[in-house]
């Protein structure tokens, strides 16, 4: 079954259980407080005729006059506003006044309490005429002095009752239905809404699984759905964006790779078949060196990465002079330094700054720190290498005078595959260098940052412990 049948069926299921429990309580409760209100309204009555007679009786005794207007009155009140019954009996149980079909018969037990001075409601069968009738009764005792001399009932037809209770649960069930089918479809669009999205994820899902990452889910919510196709969207793009830079890779990769080998090549071949001069052997073997490095160098770059993904990177932490290595790096790419007659000034925090780090990793993150400092620093121009103490840390920085970057280029330096600038195809590099560095850095539990504007250069930052604080 799919998500929106199981989240239908569910949520049908809670709303049928939810008004089936609501609707044996209110319906219940409704005939309790119904039954309640007319009890009550029973026992009323048959109080305020009692008082009435009471009255009678009272004038009898002291005027000796008889007035039974009044009872009349109050007696025919009764029966038009409760569509009731009055029945008046004495202490013997004889029928003073009844309004009961004639020929009724009632069972004396009812009349205990009530000649012991309660108020009491009961339901009873009477027959009359071959006939039964269910009637609810309030029977309320009436005094002369002390002494309790008879009784009034007031009665109803629990039939009517009934049907009255009926007519208000069947009210109550239309009511409760209604509100349920409106419920069920609210349910069922609200149902619909939210696989329909999911059912966008998986065929989105579907087409990235294909290559192809340039669907967008719409986000029409804040809910947990939608912050789950703002991920999905996040997602495909950051494939997209990988995508791309792998298709660049690759394309700068062949050509890092062509340039090198078709120079070998070439030079290889004018030596061997003698088309070079003799006195240019040397310069031809020379350039062959320097492209064969930049293989080498190629070639451990993507050996790196591989080794990084496969969660293989292990460090041989040593104690080190941090100044000293920064030296024998800047040393290393004087030549290529030269090349653009770029100056590479080194400060340094002290004479001399001992770290506890992994030495060959460090180099080769300062080595391609300073490499792309080179390749971007204008001819002439300088770079500065620095070392400053922050805390137990000693912070390294590599700042130089290039194009800079913007901050959408900042947020992706350190990607793999990424070049900052796609359109200076002379620049030669793999786009390794830098996510080389960062996760080194990275391993040594540090953060490594750069800090840059369009026009203002580059600055990238590290830190690295103090030997005596590990």
């Amino acid at each position: 079954m799919r998500i929106f049948g199981k989240q239908l069926l569910l949520h049908l299921s809670i709303l049928a259980i939810s008004f089936t429990f609501l609707g044996i309580v209110l319906t219940r409760a409704m005939g309790d407080y119904m039954t309640a209100q007319r009890e009550a309204a029973l026992q009323d009555s048959a109080n305020r005729v009692a008082r009435s007679i009471e009255s009678v009786f009272l004038t009898v005794y002291f005027y000796g006059d008889v007035n039974f207007d009044p009872l009349a009155a109050q007696i025919e009140n009764v029966s038009d506003l409760l569509d009731a019954r009055v029945t008046i009996v004495d202490s013997y149980l004889n029928v003073i006044y009844s309004g009961l079909p004639q020929g009724t018969t009632i069972s004396t037990s009812y009349f205990e309490d009530v000649f012991m001075g309660a108020t009491v409601t009961f339901s009873a069968s009477i027959k009359y005429n071959e006939s039964t009738e269910q009637l609810l009764f309030a029977a309320h005792p009436f005094r002369l002095g002390n002494s309790v001399i008879g009784a009034v009932m007031v009665s109803v037809s629990l039939a009517e009752l009934e049907a009255t209770i009926s007519g208000m649960h069947r009210i109550t069930f239309l009511s409760m239905l209604g509100v349920a089918i409106f419920s069920a479809v609210l349910v069922y669009i609200s149902s619909r809404a939210m696989t329909r999205r999911l059912r966008q994820m998986n065929d989105a899902a579907g087409i990235i699984a294909g290559g192809v990452f340039e669907n967008r889910i719409p986000v029409k919510s804040h809910d947990e759905v939608g912050q789950l196709a703002v991920q999905f969207n996040t997602m495909a793009e950051s494939l997209q964006n990988q995508d791309l830079i792998r298709r660049v890779f690759i394309s700068n990769l062949s050509h890092d790779l062509r340039s090198p080998l078709t120079s070998i090549a070439g030079f290889m071949k004018a030596i061997k078949d003698g088309t070079a001069p003799p006195d240019r052997h040397e310069y031809f073997q020379d350039i062959v060196l320097s492209e064969t490095e930049r293989l080498i160098k190629l070639s451990n770059d993507i050996l790196d990465i591989h080794r990084i993904q496969d969660a293989k990177l292990e460090l041989d932490l040593t104690v080190f002079d941090i100044n000293e290595l920064i030296r024998d790096t800047i040393m290393g790419l004087e030549q290529r330094a030269n090349q653009k007659q770029v100056t590479i000034t080194s400060r340094f925090a002290h004479s001399t700054d001992m770290v506890h780090a992994d030495k060959d990793k460090i180099q080769r993150c300062l080595y391609n720190l300073l490499d792309n400092a080179i390749k971007f620093t204008p001819f002439e121009d300088e770079i500065v290498v620095e070392t400053t103490i922050r805390g137990k840390k000693v912070a390294v920085s590599v700042q130089d005078n290039g194009p800079g970057m913007a901050p959408e280029e900042q947020r992706h330096i350190f990607d793999r595959f990424f070049k900052g600038d796609l359109s200076r195809n002379e620049l030669q590099g793999s786009g390794l260098g830098l996510s080389i560095a960062k996760e080194f850095i990275l391993a040594h539990g540090e953060q490594i940052a750069v800090l840059s504007a369009p026009g203002k250069g580059s600055k990238f930052l590290f830190c690295l412990a103090q030997a005596g604080d590990v």
